[in-house]
């Protein structure tokens, strides 16, 4: 018989990034195969709101100082009523106490789930978090995986990159079309060819080398720049400041966030990521935005940063760049746009890498991997089946 488990995910995080959506999708999928979910969030946070109205059993848990000890007694009561088989915890606040409670209550799986490359120390209450309190930890990016490995001495098979996977749309607008639909919104000419970025919207992404980098080649292209996504009010202002400076401000627009992105990414004749690393090391995973870009048939460029290496192989399924060097980037930006032979060729390895590894089924198919493989040692060791009928 399938095997069918009941999982638990905790995140502190109160927004609707990457990090928030690969919980719910990740959830979504899981669902459709049979499993339970449940999902522990700060009340009123876009996830907890979605998931709730999804149907997904929901608890409220701040995740927050003041609230730590009445937090972890919360999540024992929880575990011990919920019985799951499995924890997944996604942020630094909630894997500090729901790990800890997890292994109290006898949850048989536990696993820790790092998002951002970020390092970490190697102080005596991480290595407990990171090398005692889980069975297994997932990363986005072999970067972090390397990193992690290395800190706490970790085994092949205790840590795993688990990058997030797309939901591929049923349908992608034609690229004419698309320009169009764009270009309307802009209130600019039908015939308006574009570069863009989308995601969110703050320094780290390096949308201020983006802007310099067109200034450079303002001349030689007629293309805009779109920025899609949200940011602060003082950013988003210093960004307008700045086009405004380089006497580009006619050619970079900003729609704000979008719901759906996947017209967008049809629109644009290339998407770049420009992120940079912070304080010299690199935050990003595999982004998610790079991934539904790459599977749109939209050209590529990404700076050496972190995950991104790991799913633009520079000139077989996107282009790299020195993300201090603006002149790089516009360089990189003349070369997809003139050489279209050669663009179209990583357009289309792009597309089938991710078809082939970067779905949510891929990612599911992946997870559900180690879930049956903790089982096998579980049953090695003669500890009663995580993998029983859900209650």
């Amino acid at each position: 018989m399938r095997a069918l488990y009941k999982i638990v995910h905790t995140t502190c995080h109160t927004g609707w990034g990457g990090l928030e959506r690969r919980i719910f999708n990740e959830s979504v999928w899981m669902q459709t195969k049979g499993h339970q979910i449940v999902i522990l969030a700060p009340r009123d946070t876009p996830l907890f709101t979605r998931a709730r109205n999804y149907g997904f059993r929901v608890y409220d848990i701040s995740f927050k100082r003041l609230s730590l000890l009445s937090d972890y007694h919360k999540l024992k009561k929880i575990f011990k009523d919920e019985q799951p088989h499995i924890l997944n915890t996604h942020g630094n606040a909630d894997s500090k106490i729901a790990l800890q409670a997890a292994r109290k209550t006898g949850v048989p799986c536990r696993i820790l789930s790092r998002h951002i490359s970020a390092h970490v120390r190697n102080t005596w209450y991480n290595k407990k978090i990171y090398k005692h309190l889980n069975h297994f930890i997932f990363t986005t990016a072999d970067y972090t995986t390397r990193h992690l490995q290395q800190v706490f001495k970790l085994k092949d098979m205790e840590i795993f990159s688990m990058p997030s996977g797309i939901i591929e749309p049923k349908n992608l607008m034609p690229k004419d079309e698309a320009r169009k639909f764009l270009a309307a919104e802009l209130s600019l000419d039908p015939d308006t060819r574009f570069i863009g970025f989308a995601g969110r919207v703050s320094k780290d992404k390096g949308v201020g080398t983006i802007l310099k980098a067109l200034k450079l080649i303002r001349s030689e292209i007629p293309h805009h720049l779109a920025i899609v996504g949200d940011g602060t009010p003082d950013y988003l202002a210093e960004l307008k400041s700045l086009a405004q400076s380089l006497d580009i401000e006619n050619r970079v627009h900003f729609t704000g966030f979008k719901e759906d992105v996947w017209p967008y990414y049809r629109a644009f004749d290339c998407k770049v990521l420009a992120s940079r690393n912070k304080n010299g090391i690199p935050f990003e995973g595999v982004p998610q935005a790079l991934v539904e870009a790459m599977y749109s048939s939209c050209p590529v460029i990404g700076s050496t940063s972190g995950g991104i290496t790991d799913i633009i192989i520079h000139k077989k399924t996107g282009l790299l760049f020195d993300p201090k060097d603006p002149e790089e980037l516009s360089g990189m930006i003349l070369n997809t746009l003139t050489r279209e032979a050669a663009t179209m060729e990583r357009v289309h390895g792009a597309r089938e890498r991710v078809k082939k590894h970067n779905t949510i089924d891929a990612m599911g198919r992946d997870i559900i991997r180690i879930y049956r493989l903790h089982q096998v040692k579980l049953d090695n060791r003669h500890i009663p089946r995580i993998n029983s009928q859900i209650r």
